[in-house]
């Protein structure tokens, strides 16, 4: 899994990617995201999820905090769940962070999104009490090596 930059060539897959109806409260849709990124709100980076050539998912990274990379938004196209492709995500995510010499992430979910939430605790993202707009905040300490547990 790579982080791949949402350009021409792939921005109509990416909006194209879907959850299942069940998960779409979860979290805004993709071409919302890349516009708040574009237009309202500078400091995010849309990155695409990328196994192999094709996108199967998306996310938004911000630098709230200095140094602590955010996690926005986060998703699995929905054909392409069940696959260990989350995590995959998250770890191309860490690993990123890793290089750049940051030692957290910090993200938020919404509380009924069970799925996200095991994914998350599974990651090794650890819900700390704080509430951000409703939803608990999870932070995950960034192992130096990536063959720890969660960085994968």
């Amino acid at each position: 899994m790579r982080l791949a930059p949402v350009t021409e060539e792939n921005h109509r897959a990416v909006i194209g990617l879907e959850l299942h109806e069940d998960q779409r409260t979860f979290v805004a849709s993709n071409l919302k995201s890349i516009a708040d990124a574009r237009v309202h709100r500078p400091k995010l980076e849309p990155p695409a999820l990328h196994s192999g050539a094709e996108p199967v998912g998306f996310t938004l990274l911000e630098r709230d905090e200095p140094g602590v990379p955010h996690i926005p938004r986060f998703m699995i196209d929905r054909r392409a769940q069940g696959r260990g492709l989350g995590r995959a995500g998250l770890a191309a995510i860490a690993a990123r962070a890793r290089a750049e010499g940051r030692s957290e992430l910090v993200l938020s979910v919404v509380p009924g999104n069970a799925v996200a939430r095991g994914l998350y605790a599974a990651f090794g993202f650890t819900e700390t009490g704080e509430v951000d707009g409703g939803e608990p905040v999870a932070r995950h300490r960034l192992a130096p090596s990536a063959h720890l547990v969660g960085d994968q």
